[in-house]
């Protein structure tokens, strides 16, 4: 039986372009601007009750995600809790989550219970299911989303950032009017 040797001359221009093509192709299937986000996953509250988007089509929805070895997350929940009073006592039709993707859930219990939330609405994530689906590019990425569509995206947190989610929400209250 006689082996094959195959060309560098053909082998090299298929290499190239093998390489060009992972190259060009993106680093992650998830959740960006523009894109129809149908509903979350697998996502519950503190009593196990699972939580769903669609019936929040006539609202702007933040969504957050992050976890308590997140130091950046230890500062958002705080701005993300100050907003969404702010949002409740204007009468805003704005709904703000916390996804917490802990692998323990009395660990992020614990941690959305520091970050004293009372109008975000503490969630969690067990499977890791709608962490996967939306695949964030970092921890915490917030999501604002309008009648289903992910408006906009706002990865990591820095003191300061909370002024340009308001302005992100405020464009999209205006589109709900």
């Amino acid at each position: 039986m006689r082996s094959r040797v195959v060309p560098r001359y053909v082998l090299g221009p298929a290499i190239l372009a093998a390489a060009v093509l992972l190259a060009a192709a993106p680093a992650s299937a998830g959740v960006r601007k523009g894109d129809r986000v149908s509903d979350f996953v697998q996502v519950v509250d503190g009593g196990g009750k699972r939580v769903s988007l669609k019936k929040l089509r006539d609202r702007v929805v933040v969504v957050t995600f992050g976890a308590s070895w997140c130091e950046p997350c230890k500062k958002e929940l705080p701005a993300l809790e100050k907003l969404a009073r702010h949002y409740a006592k204007a009468g805003a039709k704005v709904s703000f989550f916390a996804v917490n993707i802990d692998n323990q859930k009395a660990k992020g219990a614990r941690f959305m219970k520091q970050a004293g939330l009372r109008v975000v609405n503490a969630v969690f994530d067990p499977q890791k299911s709608t962490v996967e689906s939306f695949d964030p590019p970092k921890m915490p990425t917030t999501f604002i989303i309008r009648g289903g569509v992910v408006r906009h995206v706002h990865a990591g947190f820095s003191p300061g950032d909370e002024k340009k989610l308001a302005a992100a929400i405020d464009r999209e209250l205006k589109s709900l009017r």
